[in-house]
């Protein structure tokens, strides 16, 4: 049995700020390599200015002026920057600034919003990023990371950290920012959700069920919460509440295809084979594309051919016998359409290979012998 959690969104909107005026730009700094920085900005030479200041903090490591303006060049840099990579590598040096800053003055107001800046920038790029389907989710989930360091107490920076690690499949790693993503909005159901994603995928799913039950106790008609927490109970070994909560789900969405999906895999895993049929023949209807139902359908039919084989085996009654061994053999018939289908649907991907090797066992138990050489390679056995 193969188990599928339902898809989940790892977009974030795009955060609208306005960039601030350039920091310190009425600066009192005596130093004349800030008015040079200054001069070198007027006239787009980024280096220059970065140059000029690094000159100017190494004749005096406090200058809070050329700080401030430090951190705003590199945040620009960030900004003009096409490769994600260099984007990250600016905004870590504007973060570096902005630290220093804050040691020599936390309280100074330019101080603040170069921080506030830095923070919008970094989400603003971890947005943009993270809305590329190839795009390297470590450096996104990096770029995030500079937002919680400049704005320790803003949602969007811890919000967007756990999304781009749990896409990059680092659910582990993605459990602490998107916890603390739901404690910052604790009004908005997403983090939580998220949160008990991260926890079901990095295998804590007892830690999953009770942070759902209690967003779903606050958030009753989330569909996403729902699917989730049921999940969460099938992973933990809590079937038989999964199932009842199942049930209850069957009822509010009775053409959801995930939900349909989902149900008849715990039904599969309980040996319910008739009710796992019932729903996975549904969810096939709803979605003729999830592989995944397919090949459990089949499944489902082929486990219950071989639950009829062992009673046909150990009953003494000869004719009882026969009639279980003609029922098992209609099962085993009626899960061939389902497992060809997720062969096609899977063909070319390394999910072709368990469809294969699922038919070949079908067609050598139903003593189809030529067909189950056909399906042999693509299931990698020899028949020689």
């Amino acid at each position: 049995m193969r188990s599928r959690l339902s898809p989940f969104l790892t977009l974030l909107a795009l955060v609208a700020f306005t960039a601030g005026c350039t920091a310190a730009g009425g600066s009192t700094s005596s130093s004349p390599e800030v008015g040079a920085a200054q001069l070198a900005i007027a006239q787009g030479n980024f280096d220059s200015a970065v140059t000029s200041l690094d000159a100017a903090l190494a004749a005096n490591p406090q200058d809070v002026d050329a700080l401030v303006l430090l951190a705003d060049v590199r945040r620009q840099q960030a900004e003009a920057a096409a490769d994600p990579a260099l984007k990250l590598e600016a905004l870590q040096a504007a973060l570096d600034a902005v630290r220093r800053a804050q040691e020599v003055a936390p309280e100074d107001e330019e101080v603040r919003n170069a921080a506030l800046n830095l923070w919008a920038t970094s989400v603003n790029a971890g947005n943009d990023l993270i809305r590329d389907p190839d795009a390297d989710n470590v450096v996104a989930a990096e770029l995030f990371e500079i937002g919680t360091m400049a704005s320790p107490d803003s949602v969007q920076g811890y919000y967007g950290m756990g999304l781009a690690r749990l896409r990059g499949a680092d659910a582990a790693n993605a459990v602490d920012p998107l916890r603390r993503a739901a404690e910052l909005s604790p009004n908005d159901p997403g983090p939580a959700i998220y949160y008990g994603r991260a926890l079901l995928f990095s295998d804590q799913a007892a830690d999953a069920v009770t942070v759902l039950e209690a967003a779903s106790a606050q958030f009753p008609d989330d569909e996403d919460i729902e699917t989730t927490l049921l999940n969460a109970y099938a992973r933990s070994g809590q079937t038989d509440r999964a199932i009842e909560r199942y049930e209850q789900s069957i009822q509010a969405l009775p053409t959801d295809p995930v939900v349909r999906y989902n149900y008849g895999a715990l039904l599969l895993q309980a040996e319910r084979f008739d009710d796992a049929i019932e729903q996975l023949e549904r969810a096939t209807e709803l979605d003729g594309t999830n592989v995944d139902a397919f090949y459990n359908l089949g499944a489902a039919y082929q486990n219950k051919a071989a639950a009829l084989n062992e009673q046909a085996n150990t009953t003494e009654d000869d004719a009882e016998s026969a009639r279980l061994t003609g029922e098992r053999d209609e099962n085993l018939e009626a899960a061939l359409p389902y497992l060809q289908r997720a062969r096609e649907i899977s063909a070319g991907t390394d999910n072709e290979a368990d469809a294969c090797s699922a038919l070949f066992r079908v067609y050598t138990q139903l003593g189809r012998i030529s067909e189950a050489e056909v399906v042999s390679e693509c299931a990698g056995i020899s028949m020689n």
